[in-house]
């Protein structure tokens, strides 16, 4: 996967690049923000920023491409939104083979769902401590840079 980012910061070999939510929102009824997938990704800023491998001396201020690998974002696309799925799914399994009552096997498949989240909270922090994901791999020229804020303002 490849994104045009910003350099927000810098430490030694890693930098804090700010990348937009553009693919998420370009087709939002709310240009201005605030829609339910903005704020289940934790805000209703278009902004997020990632922390990436910095070999090519990218400063604060520069415009530059990042790339990750398309297998990690899958993986990461997987433990957010399919593996709750399937946990409220065994969760309502398991409700359901110990009860008849509705109401038991909804609370399980909430229980189920619920449940994941601790353990990828945990994960998260774990990843954020390793070797960051994406990898600086072009600081784009001022005619680049131009060129790009021209197409988001468009």
């Amino acid at each position: 996967m490849r994104t045009t980012a910003r350099v927000v910061s810098v430490e030694g070999k890693l930098a804090t690049v700010e990348t937009r939510r553009v693919s998420a929102c370009e087709g939002c009824h709310k240009q201005e923000g605030g829609c339910s997938v903005c704020t289940l990704m934790g805000s209703s800023d278009r902004a997020m920023l990632t922390r990436a491998e910095n070999a090519i001396g990218a400063k604060v201020g520069d415009r530059v491409t990042v790339e990750s690998a398309t297998g990690k974002v899958l993986l990461y696309a997987v433990l957010v939104f399919l593996v709750p799925l399937v946990t409220c799914l065994i969760g309502f399994l398991i409700s359901a083979a110990l009860t008849v009552s509705n109401g038991y096997r909804l609370l399980g498949a909430v229980v189920g769902f619920v449940a994941w989240f601790p353990f990828l909270r945990l994960l998260s922090v774990r990843l954020q401590r390793r070797h960051p994901d994406a990898v600086i791999t072009e600081i784009l020229s001022d005619e680049a840079q131009l060129r790009d804020n021209e197409s988001t303002i468009d």
